[in-house]
């Protein structure tokens, strides 16, 4: 089964305008008057990866390539004030959080 990304022909790296143009110059390939099938699967992988968190939701929970150092690299990237922090660093910081949270609420 392919990938959003296979589908579309665009790299797990693309930004949102990247992945746009490749989803509209799909559809003009296939246009859904002629092709409603393959149009159906382009709209579904486009609506998977369009926008910054759909990627990362497709990571988090469809993707079959899921890693804790690949997450933690992620939110390392996205989160203030963590930028001298190396990915070791970062995991133990999450974990360290979110034991006091789970504390916090008795969870």
């Amino acid at each position: 089964m392919k990938t959003p990304y296979e589908i579309l022909d665009v790299d797990e790296k693309a930004d949102d305008a990247r992945i746009k143009k490749a989803y509209l110059a799909m559809v003009r390939q296939y246009p859904p008057e002629r092709f409603p099938d393959d149009f159906q699967k382009l709209y579904e992988a486009y609506e998977q990866i369009k926008s910054e968190a759909d990627r990362l939701s497709y990571k988090l929970f469809y993707s079959k390539r899921l890693f804790a150092e690949d997450i933690a690299e992620e939110l390392l990237a996205k989160t203030p004030g963590t930028e001298q922090m190396t990915v070791k660093e970062f995991q133990k910081h999450l974990a360290k959080n979110l034991r006091i949270f789970l504390q916090d609420f008795q969870i």
